[in-house]
């Protein structure tokens, strides 16, 4: 929302002492901070004061890009304390970046680089331009093709010293899908080496109008987007959170159906047969192998989840590891506290709990539907996707797992 009270000529902005004014030139982008010691508005938000000259008539373009508060922007004429003739803005192109474009009159410009939320801290990039020109967020370095993915792909990348750099330093990889009208996508993108970061949207990796961004969305340090697609390309810089972080990551576009439930969810691997008749092949030992499974919040409240039913259910496997001494609800309870629940996040919990469970007992049982012999593999899949979340989320894992 625009603070209306503050359009007027002549306005008294500050009520603390004020800022040293920092003089830009067209085309300079800088990183800065708004810290607990900046001069603040007499609403408690801080504040930094920039100013930058222009040819008379010519338009000049101001961006404020910041992950850590909402950025909100002032441009006028006078000074940061006094300013007259102020063009604001607060979430250009629906984000909580700002951008304010308006026509010089060969006077200075004064750029007062905000907040919107009182008392907010953190870095922070400004960039001044002429409209039409190097935009906020436009990457510097050598421009290179998306990567051309399909939906259900994964693929593994790498950001490295060479990639293309956002202003912030950051460091990116270019990919493009296409989309379908009424067809909902989920971008995922998980690092162990960096904290991930995500934008998409539209125009280019280049000059990218952004329609949604995300930090953590994956859990931990992974970053998720859901989009609904509208039939057009749509563009994703798979990008770290911090300057200069280089590394392995993977990228993985799935698609969502109406219901909210991930298409790339795994099937049901067993849920006709009579368990009772096929006791006989129960497995002795179980293989060791790998897990598929990501460890991001949805999925391991899922793994528990299906522990925790099955106790109840008192059909659990109890002999393998030390799954019966696991307080299986209590770790549930633990990861129910971090997650935002929404309907997409109910239709995939409800998915994969009723895959895990379905892969406990046929994996138990050591028979497949199909009446081929498994070894347990089943079973130990998801014993081991269960160690595998334990670690992740600080718990004490599955024995062997």
């Amino acid at each position: 929302m625009l603070r209306t009270v503050l359009i007027v000529t002549a306005t008294l902005l500050a009520v603390s002492p004020a800022a040293a004014q920092s003089r830009l030139t067209l085309g300079q982008s800088v990183s800065a901070e708004l810290s607990a010691s900046d001069p603040s508005l007499d609403d408690g938000t801080h504040y930094d004061c920039f100013t930058v000259v222009a040819p008379a008539g010519q338009r000049v373009q101001v961006d404020m890009m910041s992950r850590d508060f909402d950025s909100y922007l002032l441009v006028g004429e006078g000074n940061c304390q006094r300013m007259s003739g102020i063009e604001q803005n607060d979430d250009f192109g629906g984000g909580a970046d700002a951008r304010v474009v308006r026509e010089s009159t060969g006077q200075p410009l004064y750029i007062v680089a905000n907040s919107v939320g009182a008392g907010a801290t953190g870095a922070y990039t400004l960039r001044t331009s002429t409209e039409g020109g190097a935009a906020a967020g436009r990457p510097v370095g050598q421009a290179s093709s998306p990567t051309r993915l399909n939906v259900g792909e994964a693929v593994n990348g790498m950001l490295t010293a060479s990639d293309q750099r956002l202003p912030d330093n950051s460091f990116f990889d270019c990919y493009s899908v296409q989309t379908r009208a009424g067809h909902r996508l989920q971008i995922d993108q998980t690092s162990t080496a960096f904290d991930s970061y995500l934008s998409v949207g539209t125009g280019s990796c280049e000059a990218l109008t952004a329609t949604a961004r995300d930090d953590d969305g994956g859990g931990n340090l992974n970053a998720r987007i859901v989009h609904d697609g509208d039939g057009r390309v749509l563009f994703i810089q798979a990008n770290s959170v911090n300057a200069g972080e280089t590394g392995a990551y993977q990228l993985r576009v799935t698609s969502v159906d109406s219901g909210g439930a991930s298409n790339a969810a795994k099937p049901s691997a067993y849920d006709t047969e009579d368990p009772r008749s096929l006791a006989a092949s129960r497995p002795t030992t179980l293989p060791v192998v790998t897990s598929d499974w990501d460890t991001d919040l949805l999925t391991c409240y899922a793994a528990y989840s299906a522990m925790a039913e099955m106790m109840i259910e008192n059909v659990h496997p109890r002999e393998w590891g030390n799954v019966a001494q696991i307080p299986w609800l209590n770790r549930r309870a633990a990861l129910g506290l971090r997650i935002e629940y929404d309907p997409s996040n109910t239709a995939m919990l409800d998915v994969n709990t009723a895959n895990f469970k379905s892969m406990s007992l046929v994996g138990s049982i050591g028979v497949a539907p199909n009446g081929q012999p498994n070894q347990g593999r089943p079973l130990a899949e998801f014993l081991t996707a269960l160690g595998n979340c334990d670690r992740a989320h600080n718990m004490t894992p599955v024995t062997r797992y």
